[in-house]
């Protein structure tokens, strides 16, 4: 008597075998959309980290670019350009901020650039002609600073006889100088990185150099 196999019923070690190879292929599939999910996060959090180092840099440049010199503002006593001391160290200085929705911010304008309580590096602009507490825009830069570090470029001496200037970095730029630096470099740490940027001054003392012939 011969067996028909095409009715021979499933043994369970064939269904543990089949639950075993479709487990397989999920759990490579699930694994697979993870770290497909883990990929994309990754890259939304470094295309917002470089959009955040380019906004910073855009405001940056256009605030140092267009630091007005003394001698041009409408009160010469005022000083154009200094260091703010105290508990959160920054940098205040009057620039040009152009055209701005609010008639109030636009044209000459004060400014700082300065850390706040929670380590945050803010953009401060307000009107030459009001206070500090009636009118004030913060624009948030970078978050999580640790320290921050202003250094200026600036004129030490000058050798009449051969036309030619030597420079010295300075910590800090009093409010009693007239004169600007030629540049000026922001130093900022945060918790993952160190930041450095540098800027030239408009109507600043221009840097030359001797050549020597060999």
């Amino acid at each position: 008597m011969h067996c028909d196999r095409s009715k021979r019923p499933i043994i369970l070690m064939e269904l543990l075998i089949a639950l075993l190879l479709i487990g397989t292929m999920l759990s490579l599939l699930l694994r697979f959309f993870s770290n497909t999910l883990q990929m994309d996060r990754k890259i939304d959090a470094v295309r917002k980290e470089a959009f955040a180092r380019e906004h910073l840099q855009i405001r940056l440049l256009h605030f140092f670019s267009s630091i007005l010199p003394r001698s041009t503002l409408p009160d010469t006593s005022a000083p154009s350009l200094y260091t703010l001391e105290g508990e959160f160290p920054g940098l205040a200085a009057i620039f040009d901020n152009g055209i701005d929705p609010d008639p109030r911010f636009s044209g000459t304008v004060q400014g700082e650039i300065a850390l706040d309580g929670e380590k945050n590096l803010f953009l401060s602009v307000r009107p030459l002609s009001e206070s500090p507490k009636k009118a004030c825009r913060k624009e948030l830069l970078l978050q999580n600073v640790q320290t921050l570090k202003f250094q200026f470029l600036s004129k030490k001496n000058e050798d009449s006889s051969k036309g030619n200037a030597s420079f010295d970095w300075l910590a800090s730029w009093p409010k009693n100088r007239w004169d600007t630096p030629s540049i000026i470099r922001l130093i900022a740490k945060t918790e993952n990185e160190d930041l450095s940027f540098a800027f030239s001054l408009p109507f600043s003392q221009p840097i030359t150099y001797e050549r020597k012939e060999t």
